[in-house]
């Protein structure tokens, strides 16, 4: 078969064929980090709307786009550094140009944008980057997390340079025909008289010794179906670099992300309760326009316990099973992916989310309040109860 779609074709002949995406195991989706198969990172595909009503609601009522801007740059940052991505000062020029080109068609082969086109002043150590229909900004006009701040993350790494920061100066979620982001070190921007916000901690966001071994795939004992699977069902569809379910778009992340934006929100009076809001609403929104093929569905595959397990244990949260006991229920995740900050943190989204589709597919409020974990198997296990 004639592939036709370039998206697809740079995917295929760069990520998929040398297995730097494992996308075919149920409960997991992980990176290959630097080529090196023992090495890879445990990523989430993360629904959009979640991203685009958080940044809505944080600016609107809690004036919250510095911290927002905080947790991108802190996140692309980490992502950057446990990728091992290329750094300038390790490489000549014309190897380091080769991989922001490398970088740029990746981020296009993971849903993150259409089009894109970049520009690298190497003496300046300036980034441009041009895209259409970007995740999340493209409904907000806002961007913080994953735009602005994501790429400024790792762009200071890739250029050695805290300093650096990301300014959207298009948006099409503004009424731009296209989205614009420069990224670069503070004076630069100060000559071009660019306003911009400022992140410079970027200490203490290395990959911890034990990351590999917590997050080592095992056989999972709930979840049949991988990402892998759920694709070539077309239980999701994947078409030109952009992954749905329904017409809900999804994006790969690495899954430091939902530690880092849960672990800062909570630092804001009200931020932890609106992360749970818009997971909440996102699960029931989902779980509504689902429930009447689940209703169609004649066997137990199709209620809507398993769709849950199935549903999420795919986009990565682990080996996940729902039960009801007396009356009440109870998610189980082992093999949650794990990071240095599992203690600190409730697992607001992965609740919010379970939540909202519980809630959803069975006409009631069900909120799943009371958490456990438990780290006795040599993984990580998280059990949310009502």
């Amino acid at each position: 078969m004639v592939v036709k779609d370039k998206i697809v074709t740079w995917y295929l002949k760069n990520i998929y064929i040398p297995k730097s995406e494992i996308t075919d195991k149920s409960g997991y989706i992980c990176e290959h980090v630097g080529g090196q198969r023992e090495i890879f990172l445990r990523e989430l595909l993360l629904p959009e709307t979640v991203f685009v009503e958080l940044e809505k609601r944080m600016v609107k009522e809690i004036k919250g786009k510095n911290i927002l801007y905080s947790i991108g740059k802190r996140f692309g940052y980490r992502y950057a550094f446990a990728s091992k991505f290329t750094t300038i000062d390790k490489v000549s020029k014309k190897i380091f140009l080769r991989y922001s080109y490398f970088l740029v068609r990746y981020i296009e082969s993971i849903s993150y944008g259409k089009n894109l086109n970049h520009k690298v002043n190497y003496d300046k150590r300036m980034f441009n980057l041009n895209a259409k229909e970007y995740i999340i900004c493209r409904k907000n006009g806002l961007g913080y997390i994953l735009t602005s701040g994501g790429t400024a993350g790792i762009w200071a790494y890739m250029t050695c340079d805290p300093t650096v920061e990301g300014v959207q100066t298009k948006c099409q979620g503004r009424g731009d025909k296209k989205c614009e982001l420069i990224c670069a070190p503070a004076k630069v921007l100060k000559e071009k008289k660019i306003k911009f916000l400022k992140e410079t901690d970027l200490e203490n966001l290395e990959i911890d010794a034990e990351y590999m071994e917590i997050n080592k795939i095992r056989p999972t004992q709930f979840a049949r179906y991988s990402l892998k699977d759920l694709i070539d069902s077309g239980f999701f569809e994947y078409s030109k670099g952009v992954i749905h379910y329904k017409a809900e778009r999804h994006f790969l992340c690495e899954a430091s992300l939902m530690y880092i934006l849960e672990k800062e929100l909570k630092k804001l009076k009200g931020g932890g309760k609106v992360l749970f809001d818009v997971s909440f609403d996102y699960g029931k929104n989902l779980a509504e326009e689902s429930k009447q093929e689940l209703n169609n569905a004649s066997s137990s595959s199709g209620s809507a316990e398993s769709f849950i397990t199935n549903y999420m244990s795919a986009l990565g949260w682990g080996d996940i099973l729902v039960m009801k006991k007396s009356g009440k229920y109870t998610v189980v995740s082992n093999y949650f992916p794990w990071t240095k900050w599992a203690k600190n943190i409730k697992f607001i989204m992965f609740r919010g989310m379970i939540s909202g589709m519980l809630s959803g597919f069975l006409d009631k409020k069900i909120t799943l309040k009371k958490l456990q974990t438990d780290f006795s198997g040599g993984f990580l296990t998280v059990i949310a109860d009502e």
